[in-house]
């Protein structure tokens, strides 16, 4: 993108009071809200391979330990490895009483192996046999401790869960009044257990037994004792590895570079973002890890008007320079803009929530091991500086719709304004003032506010586009105030 040129020169306010530039901002349709990383929810839609390309559930991701059963990485370099093929001469075998050989009459067999192509790294450098096929027959090294870490998740797991069953009785005996329903499954008469079974849940015998099964762990006085070559042999450096190898694999944490296995590659995942208010898709990609498009894909930059900087004066306190702006639109609808001071923007309304179904009201009685309280967005408001200001004309400023043809005429109409210097298809430059105060110091950030009108093609209930004024504050970093 050509916005990319200006890095954090223009930063917009986000509904959450966050400063970012429009590249790494959202727009919610359905809110009409400008939404950052920390106003929406990420979820997980697939899990795929990013060397071959294999797409699996996430059951089945879960299974794997999120690795890839085909691609490795060099445990060396953590580059990916590549398998490489060898042909293999038979052996000679030699009659028993004879000293003659007899060379049985077998064609060659191709075996494979794997092969780093950038530190030269083999998986016969630590003893890995070849394979005779090249994908899926590589050995799989065991956990001594799986049995012992296993019993570990079980019991904490027993125990979160016997945890959160304890506190849901305490809050019924709480606020129970009779005649009243706090959940649904009192109002049903689902016992604990059946609503446990719907919502995929374990038992609270199995969390009982798992806790009381248990065996703790007990340390020990008796510690085996270094070996004597340990203080007396020469340490070579190059058969150490290095601490990120070593946390590389976890399991073993190999000391000597002799025991360096190959690292089965982490799985990539593709994530749909959806908004924390009005729990509406943001971005979705497509399901193919091949594809790089996207089914849903509300950006800010294709809907909110952008602000580029194209020159300034240098700022001094107490005096007027110049500001040369660009603005675009990039809808496909015409535009008006209004310049305003940050102040001038109203407070936004806050919408009622809408009344929950029963579908979605037993859901969440059900299901007990979801938090939803992490959802709640923290608002607070941005703290704009006021020592120097822009001079914001009173006209309205009309930009035309985005037209991807557009881009390759090179004419631009200059305009007889005092303010619009020249139009170009959805482009618009502007010169406009910047009036810094007596106490102005360091650096000089200029806010500013937008409103324009917006068209939205998806409004929830409505057959006809419909026509919103939107406002946006964004901050301009004019570099250093010249003393």
């Amino acid at each position: 993108m050509a916005y990319l040129t200006q890095p954090d020169y223009v930063k917009y306010v986000c509904s959450c009071g966050q400063l970012k530039p429009i590249t790494s901002l959202y727009f919610c349709r359905h809110c009409l809200q400008i939404r950052c990383g920390f106003c929406i929810c990420h979820e997980v839609d697939s899990h795929y391979c990013a060397n071959c390309l294999e797409n699996m559930p996430s059951s089945e991701a879960r299974l794997k330990k999120n690795r890839c059963s085909s691609c490795f990485d060099c445990p060396s370099c953590f580059h990916t490895l590549s398998t490489r093929a060898t042909l293999v001469q038979p052996r000679q075998t030699t009659e028993q009483g004879s000293g003659d050989a007899k060379v049985e009459n077998k064609q060659p067999k191709k075996m494979y192996y794997l092969s780093c192509f950038n530190c030269r790294w083999t998986s016969r450098d630590v003893g890995i046999p070849d394979q005779p096929v090249a994908s899926g027959g590589w050995p799989e090294r065991v956990n001594p401790h799986a049995q012992r870490i296993n019993q570990l998740l079980d019991y904490y797991k027993a125990i979160v869960q016997q945890e959160k069953q304890e506190k849901l009785d305490r809050e019924r005996k709480k606020f129970a009044i009779r005649g009243k329903y706090i959940t649904l499954t009192d109002k049903t008469g689902l016992t604990g257990a059946m609503a446990r079974n719907i919502a995929g849940l374990p038992s609270s015998e199995s969390s009982s037994s798992a806790i009381a099964n248990f065996t703790p762990s007990k340390a020990s006085e008796n510690v085996e004792p270094l070996p004597e070559e340990f203080y007396t042999k020469e340490v070579n450096m190059n058969q150490v590895t290095s601490m990120a190898q070593r946390l590389a694999s976890p399991e073993w944490q190999p000391g000597s570079a002799s025991r360096l296995h190959p690292l089965p590659r982490l799985l990539s995942v593709k994530r749909s973002q959806r908004c924390r208010a009005c729990d509406h898709n943001l971005t979705k990609p497509e399901y193919n890890p091949g594809s790089i498009k996207f089914k849903i894909e509300l950006l800010a930059f294709y809907h909110v008007p952008e602000v580029k900087i194209i020159s300034y004066e240098p700022v001094k306190p107490g005096s007027t320079s110049a500001l040369l702006l660009k603005l675009t639109n990039p809808t496909g609808h015409e535009m008006q803009i209004h310049l305003l001071q940050p102040e001038d923007v109203p407070e936004p309304e806050e919408r009622p929530e809408e009344p929950q179904s029963i579908e979605k009201s037993l859901e969440k009685s059900l299901n007990m091991d979801k938090d939803t309280s992490w959802y709640e967005t923290v608002r607070r408001k941005a703290q704009l500086p006021t020592a120097c200001r822009v001079a914001t004309p009173t006209v309205a400023l009309t930009l035309a719709q985005r037209d991807d043809a557009a881009e390759y005429d090179d004419d631009a109409a200059h305009d007889d304004s005092d303010i619009i210097m020249w139009r170009k298809s959805n482009k618009l430059a502007l010169r406009l003032q910047v009036n810094a105060e007596e106490t102005a110091s360091g650096e000089a950030l200029v806010p500013l506010a937008l409103q324009y009108r917006y068209r939205n093609t998806v409004q929830p209930g409505a057959q006809q586009p419909r026509d919103h004024t939107l406002y946006a504050t964004l901050l301009l970093h004019l570099g250093d105030v010249c003393v």
